[in-house]
């Protein structure tokens, strides 16, 4: 006669099957949107990347978020989602020129993936030349000042795109992604399609 042990059933022989939902990713733009660079060619450009994004976003379960910086301030154009219409409503109208507050729209993309612990995975993406000129609070060296903000950032996934164009160069985007911890690059040969396939890439697309 064998064993009735032989046949016993333990919890190790219970199985249970488990959904995984996929964990997407936020990518979190950061564009400069000022008169210190080729700005209108650029936001052409920076739209259809996010509009692309936004396109594949449902399907990875990614959200897009878009931070704009000109003049006086930063603002949070787009707040993190996966919505093609809503995308369009922000991008449609967006401005360009002016002063270039990178130290705002840095504290803004802080405040923004602050917002979004425990969520999505974040890609920070950072499209500017780095010439900041308008100090938080009217007061202090805006540069030093976005680079003190970079440095509280960096340990994130983070992108630097270099939009500087000018005959003299002065390399400051290439310093802000070493304050950041960033993987740097000059995309003042990239289209569009280059610039969203770029970002595709760091996702591990």
């Amino acid at each position: 006669m064998r064993d009735p042990d032989h046949f016993a059933v333990t919890r190790a022989d219970l199985h249970d099957k488990v959904r995984v939902t996929k964990q997407g990713n936020l990518i979190l733009l950061v564009v400069d949107a000022s008169g210190s660079m080729a700005a209108r060619q650029r936001m052409e450009q920076v739209k259809g990347t996010v509009l692309s994004l936004l396109e594949d976003a449902y399907r990875r379960r990614d959200q897009v978020a878009l931070i704009a910086f000109r003049g006086q301030k930063a603002e949070l154009l787009l707040p993190p989602c996966n919505r093609v219409e809503q995308a369009e409503l922000a991008l449609r109208e967006l401005p360009t020129g002016g002063r270039t507050p990178l130290a705002h729209a840095l504290a803004l993309a802080a405040d923004t993936l602050s917002r979004q612990l425990g969520g999505p995975a974040p890609l920070l993406v950072v499209l500017s030349d780095g010439r900041a000129n308008v100090a938080l609070d009217g007061d202090g060296d805006p540069w030093r000042q976005a680079l003190d903000l970079a440095g509280q950032l960096a340990g994130a996934p983070a992108l630097v795109l270099d939009t500087e164009q000018d005959f003299v160069r002065l390399g400051r985007a290439r310093e802000l992604a070493e304050a950041l911890g960033a993987e740097y690059l000059a995309c003042d040969a990239l289209t569009g399609e280059q610039l969203t396939l770029t970002i595709q890439q760091r996702l591990g697309r």
